[in-house]
């Protein structure tokens, strides 16, 4: 093993073979800090120099697969022909790290089976669940696609043993159908006993058709947008991304717990197999008629593909246990209406994810609507606050027959009353006046029906898509959503609301540069440089006039942190971005609305109190 202290390699100099294995080698495994047994064959690797790689100066046959592709990856790919520098090589670690994981995880996934546990899409779940939401389209195609993928009982049996339902729109017509295909969902080379486990979650892939899969639908294509992808187009797809979205948590000490994990986790995968079985024909945008409907469509596609998978063996027989993750990816069926520049892509709350399948399917399917109708209205320019008819949200609910209209209405009642309580939304009410008493009489429910209900959006639900709209606050909210319930009189009220809505405009949804291209990094990359700098002037100028005092103890509360950021002049948005975390986290912070305590994010605010009291003094 050769023996080089690597801090005394220069910065600029120009690095031979053996030099530029040790610095890749040294940039990137910070990135697998956790993996260690990937981390210490890189190093022997790295380190180490055979024969013909003296002889060569060029990767062995014998090297190992990940680390010869990380190695070709920044030479070739990103480097072609060019003489590289440990600067050069530590720059492109730092802006292409996701990347690199993405183009190496099939070489990971067969090199390194027993590490089953790690998922590539940690962090994007972190910041994720930091901020409620994820990003899905809300294209009308899309919504009947996902809607049908949970509607096992749409599927009936056509021809040879086919099972096919129609796709209907939003308004009752016929669009073109989905079938399942059991036999047809991989075309890669599985060993053995891989593709015996596949075959088994194939199997089931009818009985898998739910509102999980509904679910897990929206998180694949979410997933999708926001992460790298190798050079097929592949993400990686790890049951923990879905186990952790449902917080089901780990477990060491309780076997049965994690015997459940375990077939959480078949679950999960099945479902994913059941996606990859559906195949759909759409009519391209044009209605079809009862006459056409018997047309023999040919245009047929896959959903999803299906890449590497990821097995979990025995550690003591070396049996295959189940399938861990896998690599997958949207077709050219469904990559039009998830784009990431698409106007469609809207807000969904993860508490559809924690949502019961089973016992809480109207929560589902009441969230994705209203979230789904929150994003059409803001795109065509309406008020968020107009009236929901009673009738359209129980049929998006689609409570079973055998409820009555009692039980409807305390049905949707409680599921509003569980969204507020969840802060998913802030309130709802009726627009008028309902005289309880009649609940039970002859026909009492032909007038209910046709009663209306306001449903209040959230300040973090609005604060995510202010930054895409062209509109003032005014236009998309109307002065009753400032007037809920309050003893303070109505104008000073509307001012307060008002002031708070104008301050939050700089909020926006977390870029997610992942997502785009190198051409659109680039410019955000440079937009940051430049509000850092403007940033960066003005705290100078503002830092002479302020007085430091040493002695004061900084004690993190939510409204110290808003009098620091009111001082400073600056964003929510800007502060969380010195801070390290995202501008929802801090703005849910200081108005104490956060859920969960996380000491990291309370250990960067409070250093970067510390950091900023220097130049103020309370």
């Amino acid at each position: 093993m050769l023996t080089i202290n690597y801090s005394e390699i220069e910065d600029q100099l120009i690095l031979p073979y053996q030099l530029l294995k040790i610095t890749i080698f040294e940039e990137t495994k910070h990135l697998f800090e956790e993996r260690q047994n990937i981390v210490e064959k890189w190093c022997k690797e790295a380190y180490q120099m055979s024969e013909d790689e003296v002889r060569n100066q060029y990767p062995p046959n014998g090297m190992s697969p990940s680390f010869k592709a990380l190695y070709f990856f920044l030479t070739e790919g990103l480097y072609f022909q060019k003489n590289i520098t440990k600067y050069m090589i530590r720059e492109a670690v730092e802006r292409y790290s996701e990347s690199i994981i993405a183009n190496i995880s099939s070489f990971l996934y067969n090199e390194f089976p027993e590490d089953v546990n790690h998922s590539l899409n940690e962090k994007t779940i972190d910041q994720t669940m930091e901020q409620d939401y994820l990003y899905t389209s809300m294209d009308n195609d899309y919504h009947m696609i996902r809607k049908i993928v949970a509607k096992k009982e749409e599927f009936k049996e056509r021809g040879e043993g086919q099972l096919a339902a129609d796709l209907i729109d939003n308004k009752g017509n016929f669009r073109g159908m989905a079938e399942l295909r059991p036999t047809q969902t991989t075309d890669i080379a599985l060993q053995e006993d891989q593709e015996d486990l596949w075959m088994k979650l194939v199997d089931s892939a009818y009985n898998a058709l739910d509102e999980w899969t509904a679910d897990l639908f929206d998180l694949i294509t979410y997933l999708w947008l926001v992460s790298p992808k190798n050079k097929e187009g592949y993400i990686e797809f790890h049951s923990n991304d879905a186990l952790r979205l449902r917080q089901i948590q780990d477990s060491e000490e309780n076997a049965k717990e994690l015997v459940i994990r375990e077939r959480d986790r078949f679950n999960i995968m099945k479902r994913v197999a059941a996606l990859s079985s559906m195949w759909v024909s759409l009519s391209e945008g044009k209605v079809v008629t009862q006459k056409d409907k018997q047309y023999d469509f040919q245009d047929f596609k896959r959903m999803f593909d299906i890449g590497a998978i990821r097995v979990a063996y025995d550690k003591n027989s070396g049996e295959a246990q189940g399938i861990y993750a896998l690599q997958i990816k949207p077709t050219a069926l469904l990559t039009p209406l998830i784009n990431a520049s698409s106007q469609m892509i809207g807000l969904l709350h993860i508490k559809v994810f924690q949502y019961s399948h089973q016992t809480q399917k109207e929560h589902k399917r009441l969230l994705r609507y209203i979230d789904r109708q929150w994003k059409m209205r803001i795109r065509l320019k309406s008020k968020l606050t107009k009236p929901f008819k009673i009738s359209t949200l129980l049929k998006e609910m689609d409570i079973p027959i055998r409820y009555n209209w009692s039980e409807k209405k305390d049905k949707l009642e409680n599921v509003l009353d569980d969204f507020k309580t969840d802060l998913i939304i802030k309130d709802w009410g009726y627009t008028e006046y309902f005289d309880e008493s009649l609940v039970g009489k002859k026909g009492w429910y032909k007038n209910w029906i046709n009663y209306s209900i306001i449903i209040y959006p959230t300040d973090n639900l609005i604060e995510g898509y202010k930054e895409n709209l062209e509109l003032s606050p005014q236009a998309i909210l109307d002065q009753t959503i400032f007037e809920k319930k309050s003893m303070i009189p109505e104008n000073t009220l509307l001012k307060t609301e008002e002031e708070k809505f104008s301050n939050s405009l700089d909020s926006a949804m977390r870029e997610s540069a992942a997502a785009v291209d190198a051409e659109i990094i680039e410019q955000i990359s440079n937009k940051r440089i430049l509000e850092k700098n403007e940033q960066t002037k003005t705290s100078k100028f503002e830092q002479q006039a302020f007085d430091l005092d040493e002695n004061e103890e900084i004690i993190l509360t939510p409204e110290l942190m808003q009098e620091m950021i009111t001082d400073l002049k600056v964003s929510i948005r800007k502060a969380a971005e010195e801070i390290g975390i995202s501008h929802t986290t801090l703005s849910r912070y200081i108005r104490k609305e956060n859920k969960r305590q996380n000491k990291n994010n309370d250990k960067k605010m409070l250093n970067w109190l510390k950091d900023k009291a220097k130049f103020i003094k309370f």
